[in-house]
């Protein structure tokens, strides 16, 4: 029986890395309202975190889920080793509930809504934003907690490698190359990742503790972007290509008398075609195609028949956006943009209304407007507002917006935002049609979010803090309906509120960063008995610590503490269910040097220094102390 419920886990963990949709590229952009003596202090809207290309250079983290983990009310859930999935949570909403945004284009899986950041190398990455807060208005489905956007390195001039060797097998190089010739340019980028994934973990199988090393948990990961950009002033013209492919194991989770699943394997291959045409300052057309394929297997999941399992899913992604030129009415900027996009899965574990396949059409609309108001030469009042419909050809339709108030001053660079908004998610094609789990009566989560907070800029500091509330309906969770199965529904309401700090301060020598969340996160339904009950694996406390010295021109050290508290991985939050606090500590030296006309650095990394036990996922253990070297050459 537990080996059957081992096997299991293993394919809803390799169904949970279906083809991601895509995206709702269209977002509306405000002009710029410019106050005196602060042209370099921007205040946005909604509370938003970024990581900028140098601090992803710097930092010891070679996917975005590394990089994320630590920036305010963020949680990654880590599921361990290389090629472990690994999804994120803003304040507090699941996986699904967050939208992923690459190149303007949404990642989120038709599937299931999922986004496997572990996938994502940052060395493929300009920068990495995160907006806190529901964003449905603006990004369409998905972002109701929030939203990641991830934009693909502009590489400079020349060629620049990596490499880099670590523990537990770890490997890794990258490439990075852009030519120009008058008004073409070409840019390439390429990065492969590989690990044994044999770290070691300590389990305890009825009563006898033992120390043992994880198996079948290799992975080998690698990734590209080639971009063609022409300008013809004043159009632009851009092709980008991204393309990545895997190979991994499935190990699954550690259960007493089943440790792991030792043959089931995984393989992904996934291209994303972009083309975009900006024509001035008037229209702009983006079109995009995205196939994905993955593949999976285990020869001893003979529940399945005599040669197990074999799993395929194929999906393809195709979308069109125009976004018409803005129209000016007295004080009031108005933004329209139009959207079409068409989703196709098929898959063995299915069962469709019709045939061997899904499909999802999509109509959206989305209008923004703002209205900006100088009070005088170091004060103003922005008001934004955001209306977006979107109908769906298998699920009912939505209508969201927002509305947010922006007040700024110059002089003493201070600034409060408030905002309200509204969110949707239709159900996934899992939640729809997997077989023994999907229901065609789910109905699609709708939620209310609420943002209150105020920015501080001025010589080097930056200081944030916002308060939230967010009321999820109709949230969509899997109940067990018996040992080895289960099925989805819709359960009341979810009520997410806490509070957000940020700090930033840095000079030539120094810098400090530092993040907080506190947060409460309950299903809130009154009628049930989880009422006021923490909501699984959504820990109550986040924090982050940074300090970075720079020493001279050549040496650099970094060192980072992460903390994630207390959370559940029950719905009744008995005390055996929780996982405990834990702390991890992160050490990085780098040093650099100009030789003629080459640029060489050379880092040395420690994760995890104190070696801690953990693991962020009941029963899928995290690897201990790990070390890592890597070296970059510049040409």
């Amino acid at each position: 029986m537990r080996r059957w419920s081992g096997q299991v886990l293993a394919l809803c963990y390799a169904t949970a890395q279906l083809l991601a949709q895509r995206g709702d590229s269209v977002r509306y952009t405000f002009a710029p309202v410019v106050v005196e003596d602060s042209a370099h202090v921007v205040i946005p809207a909604v509370p938003i975190a970024q990581i900028s290309r140098p601090e992803l250079e710097r930092l010891p983290a070679t996917t975005v889920a590394d990089a994320v983990q630590g920036m305010p009310g963020v949680f990654v859930r880590n599921y361990g080793g290389l090629g472990g999935l690994k999804t994120i949570s803003v304040r507090g909403a699941t996986a699904s509930q967050t939208a992923v945004v690459l190149e303007g284009i949404r990642l989120n899986a038709v599937a299931n809504g999922l986004v496997d950041l572990g996938q994502l190398p940052t060395a493929l990455l300009e920068n990495i934003t995160i907006e806190r807060g529901s964003r449905s208005a603006v990004w369409g489905a998905n972002a109701i907690g929030g939203t990641v956007e991830l934009a693909l390195r502009r590489p400079d001039e020349g060629v620049r490698t990596r490499a880099a060797i670590g523990a537990f097998g770890e490997r890794a190089v990258a490439l990075e190359s852009s030519v120009s010739l008058v008004e073409h340019t070409l840019s390439v980028l390429a990065d492969v990742q590989s690990s044994r994934g044999d770290y070691p973990f300590t389990f305890d199988e009825f009563g006898t503790r033992h120390r043992i090393q994880r198996t079948n948990g290799d992975a080998t990961l690698g990734s590209g972007v080639v971009r063609w950009q022409w300008r013809a002033s004043p159009a632009e013209f851009r092709f980008t290509l991204f393309g990545r492919t895997s190979e991994r194991g499935a190990p699954g989770a550690v259960l007493q008398g089943a440790i792991e699943n030792a043959a089931a394997r995984l393989t992904e291959t996934e291209f994303l075609a972009l083309a975009s045409a900006h024509l001035g300052e008037r229209w702009t057309l983006r079109a995009a195609f995205r196939t994905f394929d993955q593949h999976y297997r285990d020869s001893l999941a003979r529940f399945r028949g005599p040669n197990g399992a074999d799993d395929r899913f194929i999906a393809r992604d195709a979308a069109v956006v125009i976004e018409p030129p803005a129209v000016v009415l007295s004080k009031v900027s108005v933004t329209p943009k139009l959207e079409a996009y068409a989703n196709t899965l098929r898959g063995d574990l299915y069962r469709f209304r019709v045939g061997s396949s899904a499909t999802r059409l999509q109509l959206g609309a989305v209008i923004g407007g703002q209205y900006a108001h100088q009070v005088d030469s170091t004060v103003a009042v922005l008001l934004e507002s955001g209306v977006r419909g979107d109908l769906y050809s298998d699920v009912p339709s939505a209508l969201t917006g927002l509305l947010q108030v922006r007040w700024v001053k110059a002089r003493f660079p201070l600034a409060f935002r408030m905002s309200i908004s509204t969110g949707y998610r239709p159900p996934s094609f899992n939640e729809l049609y997997y077989q023994n789990f999907g229901s065609l009566d789910i109905r699609p989560e709708r939620s209310v979010s609420v943002n209150a907070g105020v920015s501080y800029q001025h010589e080097g500091v930056q200081l944030e803090l916002d308060g939230f509330a967010m009321w999820v309906r109709d949230q969509i969770i899997a109940v067990p309906r018996s040992a080895i199965t289960w099925s989805v529904q819709n359960a009341g309401r979810v009520f997410s509120r806490g509070v957000e700090g940020a700090f930033q301060w840095g000079n030539t020598q120094w810098r400090l960063s530092a993040a907080g969340t506190v947060q409460l996160v309950t299903y809130d339904d009154r009628a049930s008995f989880t009422y006021g009950k923490q909501v699984l694996y959504t820990p109550a406390v986040l924090g982050m610590f940074r300090i970075e010295r720079q020493i001279g021109n050549d040496l650099r050290v970094l060192a980072q503490a992460n903390y994630i508290g207390k959370r559940y991985t029950q719905t009744d939050n008995a005390p055996s269910s929780a996982l405990l606090p834990v702390g991890t500590f992160d050490l990085s030296v780098e040093w650099s040097v100009h030789i003629g006309g080459v640029w060489l650095a050379a880092a040395g990394e420690l994760l995890n220094a104190f070696d801690a036990e953990y693991a962020i996922i009941r029963n899928f253990p995290m690897p201990g102390r790990m070390w890592r070297l890597r070296l970059q050459v510049l040409l």
